[in-house]
């Protein structure tokens, strides 16, 4: 009790919002709910999935880039994830999981303090 099971949207049969929703629906638990990462949505567009998977989310793992079509690897528009995160009515932790090109020790200061004016 007081721990959840967290489905994460992370390729094969979750790779789309789509595809992870009947899997959602179909736990009947309070105790289950999404470990949505917001890089890993393959579908063309990974934002709207955002939106239909965000008010199922437990915890929440902001990426710097989004892959739409699985086509590679792009900028994130963090401020739009960060409100789609936000109107979902998502209380919890936002991790950055970052896997960028750019040098994380020069990156991650500069993207937490983006998450920082986004909260």
């Amino acid at each position: 009790k007081g721990v959840f099971l967290a489905l994460e949207n992370h390729g094969g049969i979750v790779d789309t919002a789509d595809n992870m929703m009947p899997i959602v629906k179909a736990v009947k638990s309070d105790w289950f709910g999404v470990n949505l990462d917001t890089g890993n949505f393959t579908s063309e567009d990974p934002y709207a999935d955002l939106e239909k998977m965000a008010p199922y989310s437990v915890t929440v793992q902001l990426k710097v880039e989004v892959n739409p079509g699985g086509k590679g690897k792009v900028p994130a528009d963090i401020p739009r994830v960060m409100e789609i995160i936000k109107k979902s009515g998502y209380r919890g932790y936002v991790a950055l999981e970052y896997e960028a090109k750019e040098n994380p020790r020069e990156a991650v200061p500069k993207y937490l303090e983006v998450m920082k004016g986004l909260v």
